[in-house]
Order: structure tokens, then C-alpha cells, then sequence
């Protein structure tokens, strides 16, 4: 019996040692055909036919919104085009290493070379011919440019930005500044830094969704842009841009709100936000614009009688342009930079004489002869002018003189002057009132006539030129910058004193004295009515006296004690800014 019992047990362990074995060996190979049967079962399922709207729960699809003009006025990447100014790039390549430098920190968009170093055209050239700046443009990764512009002339510089769009090589957006008197090139950087803000505040929207997941949205804008926590901002997209018929640059848009989202978290440069509302699931996403972040205001002092929008299209001078039944296309103006000529005609009176010794006063003259005024303005800066003046006329008198031969004399008046002038400008405004101080020559010439016996000899002045003007234009202190046409069609008045010093008097054919105590006035006063932005109607009213003591006999056999001649002309013309 007990070795019936030892037998037994181990058999049974035999047995428990084979049953592990085998359970060790199987339990694997369950295991890979378990995973075989789930792959196989997924493979059919996904080779099965969808299931019905019985069979499951329906699915919603996410609404696609698109525009043509808001793929237009998308701009991812920028770059700066070589400019052009009139001093040699004194300006303008300091200022494209400036503008490069804002772009390139801002966030709002990539920064990217065009690798030109010049343009085959000047801007202006450019901007009207948007055919060639798409070609200068077709091998530059940009969606748009801008381009800068500086002219140095007499009010001061000019400076232009022109943000040009590769789609179609026209100007969408132009902001420019004028008459800057400061040509320091960290003051003009400044005001360039000024315009490229502007510029890019015209641009229809303030920034871009970044991405998006869930209702979690990221923007391309942050603390440094103005964003706020909590702050609710629109998700728009542009439909249409109405742009200028023949210029091209942007005048208005249309666009529809896809929905709205608030801030919760603003870091410098980025925000993120959740959406609260939208059009149809889905409308808002990636690279959609947001507006709204800067809201007009208009204060809390609201009536019935003060909601007319300041600053309205129908009310700017040049609303004809895209509205109204007689719009009229709408012209660049080129503002005069360099200078002025101008030609007058019109009547003088004449009076001319001398005291003759023994003889008595010898007096001619005439109640109206012609003449011709030219004169012309070289302007070197805001400040200083270079002036030239011409004067001619002829006249005749009788002989004064008692039997004297020829009866009548003919004269010819000559006179010439060059001058340097200072404007103390009343404002920063060339073209606005202006008080001016000349210094410089003048020469004065009456032809006659000699006669027999001697009577009336022709006289030469020359010396040294100084003056005084004024120049008011009426109404004329409205702020130019506000309305380029303002200088247009409006009226002016002006007046200039003159008096010779270190003066010179020369006679012939004889000397009637030895010297002489000259003296010289001159003074004149005119209206102006701005026809044009060049041209410009002058009237003009002036005195001139002309006067001297003399000592000595000279070589005349009747030494004379005094001459004089006095000059009064009434005339009008035609002045020419260039």
C-alpha cells in the first residue's frame, strides 16, 4: 500500500510539471491569435459601408468661408523696395534701413529680401505703371512692398510711403508727409516711423488667427498691440475693396463678421482666446482676420444734432471723386519745389528834372508810357530765395528846354536788380504769410536824348539793394496739410519797401556836377489770385523816386544843383511756380 501511495504521487506530479509546460507554451499563442482577430475584425470594419443615420449619430460639417478680396489683402509677407530721393540717397538709404528694421521686429508678418539694390524706374513711374512692378515683382516671395519716396524742395522735405500689393503691382494704401523743416535724419526717421504706423492702420483688419483647436483660438496680436484680457474682438472677413478708378489706392471695404471671441491670456506678441459665437460651426479658422481691436469713440456728449461723422468722404473737398452725379476724376498735384517766373506789362507815369544854373528847372515828362516787368525766384530752402529782377520801357517828352533841338526826346528806362532774401515764415508754411528781408544790387538807367543846347543828360544808378516785404494770403491760416487744394483759387496780398545805400550817380555825354548826395526809394504793393497750383495772376502798383543833390560845376558850362526822376506804373501779368 504505501508504495502504491509513492507511485501515486509522482504521477501527479509528472503531471502538474506537463500541464504548466503546456500552459506556458499556449497561452502566447492565444495571444497572437487573439491580436489577429481584432486586426482582422478592424480591417473589415473599416472595409464595411458607413452606417446610416439610423444606425449612428449625425455628424455636423464645418462651414468654409472664402472671398477673393480677402485672399487679396492677405499679407503674410513684406518686404521694402529701393526708394528714391533728389539729393543723391542723402535721405532715402538711411530710410530703407529703417523701415527694414521695423518690419522685420514687427509680428504681424514676415519679413523678406528682394535682393535690388536700385529700380528700374522712378517710384512715381512705378506706381503708374503697375504692369513693370509686377514683373519687378515676380520673382520676390512677397505679398506686398513698400516703397519710399523723399523730395527735398523749398517748404522742406516730402515723404511718401506707398504699400503696393504683388497681386496686381497697384498702390492699395499711400500716407505721406510734407513740408518737414527738420533734416536731421534721426528727425526724419521719426516722422517715417510716424507714416508707417499710419500706413498700416489703413490696412481693412489688425491681425490674423494663428490657429485653431476646439473652440481655442491663437492671434498674431498681443500686449504691445493693444489687446486686453477679457476684451471681445470681431472675426471678419473682407468681401470687396473699393478702390480708385484710376489710382488704385483703397477708398472703402465691405465685410461680414464670421463671429466674435474674448482674450483670456495676452502675452506680448500673442493672445489666445475662445470662441463665444460664429456664423456656422466651423466658420471661424486659421488665417482669419480680426477687427475691432481699436474702436472708434466718440465720446459720451451725443445729440440729435451732433451724430454727423467727422471726417466723411461727402464732406472732404474732393468728394467728387467717387461720389456724386458729376464726379470728376481725381488729379495728382505736384506742389511748386524750386522756383518762380513771372512776366508783368503795363503803364508808368514819368517825371524828370533838373536845376540849371542860370537856366532855371528844366521838367519833362510823360503821362504814360509802356513797360515790361520780368522777374524770377531761385528758392534754395524754405528760407532763403535768390530774386532777379528786369525792368524796360520807352517814353518820349518835349524838350524842355527853350529852343532847343530836337523838339521832342526820346528816353529808354533800363533797370536791374539781384537780390538775397530771408523769409521769417508765420507758420510752416512756404506759401503762407511771410514777413522777407533782401540785400543784394541794383542798377537804374534813364536814357535821353541829347540836345542842342545841352539840356536833360542820362543818368546812371547803381549801389546796394536793402529791403522789406510782406506776403499775406487772405484767410491763409488754414492748416494746408489738412486739405491739399486749400491754396487753390484764394487770394493774396503783399507789399515790398526798397532803398539804395553806397549809391553811385554817372552821367553823359557831360558831368552836370562833381558829386552828388543820392537818394533812392523804392515801393510797390500787389494783389495775387492763385489761378492753379502754379499759376498765379499778379497785380501790381508801383512808386519809385530817384533824386540827387550835386556840388561842383562837373564839365557843363551850366553846372546843375539837383536831379530828380519819379516813376509811377500800374501793372499785370502772369506768375509761373515750379
Amino acid at each position: 500500500m504505501r508504495q502504491l501511495l509513492c507511485q501515486t504521487r509522482r504521477l501527479s506530479a509528472q503531471i502538474l510539471g506537463h500541464s504548466k509546460a503546456l500552459l506556458t507554451s499556449v497561452i502566447p499563442a492565444l495571444t497572437f491569435v487573439q491580436l489577429a482577430f481584432v486586426e482582422v475584425a478592424a480591417s473589415q470594419t473599416a472595409q464595411a459601408p458607413a452606417p446610416t443615420d439610423a444606425q449612428s449619430p449625425r455628424v455636423e460639417q464645418a462651414a468654409v468661408f472664402t472671398s477673393p478680396a480677402d485672399d487679396f489683402i492677405s499679407i503674410r509677407k513684406i518686404s521694402v523696395l529701393p526708394g528714391a530721393d533728389n539729393v543723391d540717397g542723402i535721405f532715402v538709404r538711411p530710410i530703407e534701413a529703417h523701415l527694414m528694421s521695423l518690419l522685420k521686429s514687427s509680428h504681424r508678418w514676415e519679413y523678406a529680401d528682394t535682393g535690388l539694390v536700385s529700380l528700374p524706374k522712378s517710384p512715381i513711374e512705378l506706381e503708374d505703371n503697375p504692369s513693370l512692378t509686377q514683373q519687378l515683382l515676380a520673382p520676390i516671395q512677397v505679398d506686398a512692398v513698400i516703397l519710399p519716396s523723399i523730395t527735398k524742395g523749398p517748404t522742406g522735405l516730402s515723404i511718401r510711403l506707398s504699400l503696393i500689393m504683388k497681386a496686381d503691382g497697384r498702390v492699395l494704401l499711400q500716407e505721406q508727409v510734407k513740408d518737414l523743416n527738420r533734416f536731421e535724419i534721426a528727425e526724419v526717421k521719426n516722422q517715417v516711423s510716424q507714416i508707417y504706423q499710419r500706413l498700416i492702420r489703413k490696412i481693412p483688419y489688425d491681425g490674423l488667427i494663428l490657429s485653431r483647436q476646439g473652440n481655442r483660438v491663437t492671434l498674431n496680436l498681443g500686449r504691445v498691440d493693444g489687446v486686453q484680457l477679457n476684451q471681445d474682438l470681431a472675426v471678419v472677413q473682407v468681401i470687396s475693396l473699393n478702390r480708385h478708378p484710376k489710382f488704385g489706392f483703397l477708398i472703402s471695404n465691405e465685410k461680414e463678421i464670421l463671429g466674435r471671441i474674448r482674450v483670456l491670456k495676452v502675452d506680448d506678441t500673442l493672445s489666445f482666446a475662445v470662441v463665444t459665437a460664429e456664423k456656422e460651426r466651423g466658420a471661424i479658422r486659421r488665417l482669419n482676420k480680426i477687427a475691432g481691436l481699436n474702436a472708434v469713440e466718440y465720446g459720451t456728449d451725443q445729440t440729435l444734432t451732433s451724430g454727423t461723422e467727422e471726417g466723411s468722404l461727402q464732406d472732404r473737398p474732393d468728394h467728387g471723386v467717387a461720389f456724386g452725379a458729376k464726379a470728376e476724376e481725381w488729379l495728382p498735384i505736384r506742389e511748386p519745389s524750386f522756383g518762380q517766373v513771372g512776366v508783368k506789362a503795363g503803364l508808368g507815369m514819368y517825371k524828370g528834372g533838373m536845376n540849371l544854373s542860370g537856366v532855371g528847372a528844366l521838367e519833362a515828362k510823360s503821362d504814360f508810357y509802356p513797360l515790361l516787368e520780368v522777374d524770377g525766384e531761385l528758392w534754395l530752402n524754405p528760407n532763403w530765395t535768390v530774386q532777379a529782377e528786369i525792368t524796360q520801357g520807352i517814353l518820349s517828352t518835349a524838350n524842355p528846354r527853350t529852343g532847343a533841338s530836337p523838339a521832342t526826346l526820346n528816353h529808354a528806362l533800363n533797370k536791374y536788380s539781384i537780390s538775397l532774401a530771408y523769409n521769417f515764415l508765420m507758420r510752416n508754411d512756404f506759401f503762407g504769410p511771410k514777413f522777407q528781408f533782401r540785400g543784394g544790387l541794383s542798377y537804374y538807367r534813364m536814357y535821353v536824348d541829347d540836345s542842342t543846347p545841352q539840356g536833360l543828360t542820362t543818368v546812371n544808378y547803381n549801389g546796394v539793394l536793402t529791403g522789406v516785404g510782406i506776403y499775406f494770403p487772405l484767410g491763409g491760416f488754414a492748416n494746408q496739410a489738412s486739405d491739399p487744394n486749400e491754396r487753390l483759387r484764394r487770394w493774396a496780398i503783399g507789399g515790398d519797401l526798397s532803398m539804395l545805400f553806397l549809391t553811385k550817380l554817372t552821367e553823359s555825354p557831360i558831368r552836370s556836377g562833381d558829386s552828388s548826395s543820392n537818394t533812392i526809394n523804392e515801393f510797390s504793393f500787389f494783389v495775387d489770385r492763385r489761378l492753379a497750383m502754379n499759376l498765379i495772376l499778379r497785380s501790381q502798383l508801383e512808386f519809385a523816386l530817384y533824386s540827387s543833390s550835386l556840388t561842383g560845376s562837373g564839365n557843363r558850362t551850366e553846372p546843375a544843383t539837383s536831379i530828380s526822376q519819379r516813376h509811377i506804373s500800374a501793372s499785370a501779368g502772369i506768375i509761373y511756380q515750379f
